[in-house]
């Protein structure tokens, strides 16, 4: 059985792991926050939120763009506990996708999953990075091409859901989650972002198809199997809520 869309298996993975914590760029209208259930704190980020009102006891939004939001506000202390899943879908241009999930590293710990949306294009037309479609993906399927490239103490898996594909992030070090930059000598190595980005700005979907989405991508089926084999490393020792309970 494959998910119908994204939402569906954003929904699944909320129920198997009941995140003490979720983090959420790109928040808009609120509806994925619908899913998140009641013993999980919700931090929001959205330059613009359209979320009024929340049926759930414990929820913040804050309106910023992500980049001010992550150098700006204590999100650990927003979080109030380690981050167990985030989930990026703020704009669909790909360096600001990888700055966000580069930024959510310095909240994580081993059992820490990072999702992030519209990383499986449609076609040439929906996938450039000037929105001219209803259904956008941008060129967010960069950011997981550079991940996967430069990045291979991650495991970075695509699963493909409609419309535009969600990739599964985990395999964060024990010290990730100590809330620095990398200036501030956390022990990452970020020196390869720059070049990177640079290296792939010009790529399109032509490109994509020419590296072999499979390849470049993880690209795996969008179903409930597909999906346990992604999370099933991250299992951060004394969660009380493992992974894949039912």
């Amino acid at each position: 059985m494959r998910y119908p869309t994204y939402f569906h298996l954003l929904a699944d993975v909320h129920r198997r792991l009941a995140p003490r914590t979720y983090l959420e760029v790109g928040v808009n209208e609120g509806h994925s926050l619908r899913l998140v259930g009641a013993s999980t704190r919700i931090v929001g980020v959205d330059p613009e939120p359209k979320v009024d009102a929340l049926d759930h006891p414990d929820w913040t939004v804050v309106p910023a763009t992500s980049e001010a939001f992550f150098a700006e506000h204590d999100v650990a202390g927003l979080l109030g506990a380690p981050l167990d899943l985030a989930f990026v879908d703020g704009l669909h241009l790909f360096e600001v996708a990888l700055a966000d999930v580069l930024a959510i590293e310095r909240l994580a710990h081993p059992g820490t999953i990072v999702l992030v949306h519209d990383v499986v294009p449609i076609d040439a037309e929906t996938s450039t990075r000037e929105r001219t479609t209803t259904i956008w993906s941008g060129d967010v399927w960069k950011a997981v091409v550079l991940l996967r490239r430069h990045r291979p103490d991650l495991t970075v898996t695509t699963l493909d859901v409609g419309p535009t594909g969600m990739a599964v992030i985990t395999g964060f070090a024990a010290d990730a989650g100590r809330g620095e930059t990398s200036a501030a000598g956390d022990g990452r190595d970020d020196s390869w972002v720059g070049s990177a980005v640079a290296g792939i700005l010009d790529a399109d979907y032509g490109d994509l198809l020419e590296l072999g989405p499979a390849e470049a991508l993880g690209l795996v089926d969008g179903t409930p199997d597909s999906l346990e084999a992604c999370l099933a490393g991250a299992r951060p020792a004394g969660w009380s809520r493992p992974v894949g309970d039912r």
